[in-house]
């Protein structure tokens, strides 16, 4: 029991006391006054005294149930009401530091939950993007949740992978960074996906001595992490990956967080659905277009999905670059992926005449050709004024790279003439993924070349057409490169490599 002086109880205790010594003081005059005859006059006043002073105490008592007790309650109970109809902006006044005080606090923190939850719920409703969503969580409910970090993986399913997707942190540097992954049976996140269980670990540093090879842990506790919640993020009753809460203290979490972040983790999970269903349903019309376009080209498609292939490969060997650690998220990496193969889209826009000439375009035809980075810029930008009001930046990366593929690292590209980092990164990637793989194809006005040669040409041209870190990190996916090009490549037989 709290005995403060500011405590409500203790308050309430001295007036009953002094009400209560009051009555007796008033029992025992009485008692005197009927033992003597003498002064009774005297006496008289005094017990009128006592007896006034007894009235004022308990009236007082009774203002102080009405004032401190009562009335705040009231006010709790209508803005209660107000809440069950859907007024989550609800906040009351605080009392005092004592038990009113800290029932109008727990009212208020209630009240701003709901109201940050309802409001997250309005997001994934409307269509926000997972990226906006994710950072609306860690920046709202740190109020509610002790984190300094919060990170999500996600499963990969056709390659048994479980991926970093997404992290937020208050540490500058961010050593788990996204794209890291691990095969889904050596991991002892596979418990919590097949449990569907949280997961609570209060004592990282304890938990990596017991785990020493775990790369992982190594990584998180490098940031400072000493415990960690993780929960299942379900959609439909599947599991499509996990959600971590991490602090930077130790003995942080306990079952009392569970229950409110399994909520949070719930809509997480829509919210990271619904923007991969939304993106898929998109891009796949899109890029049957695309597909379409390259078809006049007389290429059989598959240019398509080789070039995607190793642009990814080229990014991800890129992201191991600490320059780019803040650039090449898993995000952006999955643009790559998606928008890739709409770097030529504009080329519905090119006449027969010119787009399938089997010989060298004259001068002027060349100057058309060119045109067709404007057009396939102009079909993504019209594209995304359709979805303004769902995802404004949604092809922000498929504008880039349809529009400056063909700049060059020293200026001397087109269409504008843009050198090094003037040209956007994703533009430099595609650009050596897709020479690489017009070098390494047939065409009607030319032969398939080597690898081996091919390979020389891309380093030749390394800080000339191409920028040097991009034909670095295509030279270190050499394996990975030459992989997808012996499963998609249309002349496998040509394929000669350097060793």
């Amino acid at each position: 029991m709290n005995f403060s002086f500011k405590s409500l109880k203790f308050k309430a205790i001295l007036l009953m006391l002094l009400a209560f010594i009051s009555i007796l003081l008033i029992i025992i005059l009485g008692a005197f006054m009927m033992s003597i005859e003498s002064h009774i006059n005297m006496l008289k006043f005094i017990l009128f005294g006592v007896s006034l002073i007894c009235v004022t105490i308990i009236s007082l008592l009774f203002h102080f149930l009405i004032k401190s007790i009562l009335i705040p309650i009231d006010r709790v109970s209508k803005a209660m009401e107000k809440m069950a109809e859907g007024d989550f902006k609800q906040q009351l006044s605080i009392s005092g530091d004592n038990e009113i005080g800290a029932m109008e606090r727990s009212f208020n923190l209630l009240s701003q939950k709901l109201l940050s939850t309802y409001d997250l719920i309005e997001k994934v409703n409307s269509g926000e993007s997972f990226e906006h969503t994710f950072e609306y969580v860690f920046n709202t409910f740190k109020q509610f949740i002790p984190y300094n970090r919060i990170g999500m993986a996600v499963i990969d399913d056709q390659e048994e992978i479980i991926r970093a997707e997404i992290a937020r942190s208050d540490n500058v540097k961010i050593h788990l960074r996204n794209g890291y992954s691990l095969p889904l049976a050596k991991t002892s996140l596979k418990q919590v996906i097949e449990s569907g269980q949280p997961r609570i670990i209060n004592d990282l540093k304890k938990y990596k001595a017991r785990h020493p090879h775990s790369e992982s842990t190594h990584l998180i506790v490098k940031e400072g992490i000493q415990s960690s919640l993780t929960l299942p993020l379900k959609v439909n009753d599947k599991c499509i990956g996990v959600l971590f809460f991490s602090s930077i203290h130790k003995n942080t979490y306990n079952d009392s967080h569970i229950v409110f972040l399994n909520h949070i983790a719930s809509h997480i999970s829509i919210s990271f659905e619904k923007s991969i269903l939304v993106g898929d349903l998109i891009l796949a019309a899109i890029t049957g277009f695309a597909k379409l376009a390259e078809s006049r080209d007389n290429d059989t498609g598959r240019h398509i999905e080789r070039m995607r292939n190793y642009s990814v490969a080229i990014a991800r060997q890129l992201a191991n670059y600490p320059q780019y650690f803040d650039i090449i998220t898993e995000k952006y990496i999955r643009d790559i992926h998606n928008f890739s193969p709409l770097h030529d889209i504009g080329k519905v826009g090119i006449k027969d005449s010119i787009l399938l000439k089997p010989g060298k375009l004259s001068p002027d035809e060349f100057e058309v050709m060119k045109t067709h980075t404007l057009i396939g810029a102009k079909v993504l930008e019209k594209t995304q004024e359709v979805l303004k009001n769902k995802d404004k930046n949604f092809f922000t990366i498929g504008i880039e790279i349809a529009l400056f593929h063909h700049e060059k690292y020293n200026g001397k590209g087109y269409p504008y003439g843009l050198k090094k980092e003037q040209i956007p990164l994703s533009a430099r990637i595609v650009a050596v993924a897709d020479v690489f793989d017009a070098l390494t194809s047939k065409r009607p006005y030319k032969s398939a070349m080597t690898v081996e040669k091919s390979l020389e040409i891309i380093i030749k041209e390394k800080g000339k057409s191409f920028d040097p870190d991009v034909v670095d990190a295509f030279l270190q996916s050499q394996a990975e490169i030459l992989k997808i090009y012996r499963s998609l490549s249309d002349d496998y037989s040509e394929l000669q490599t350097s060793g």
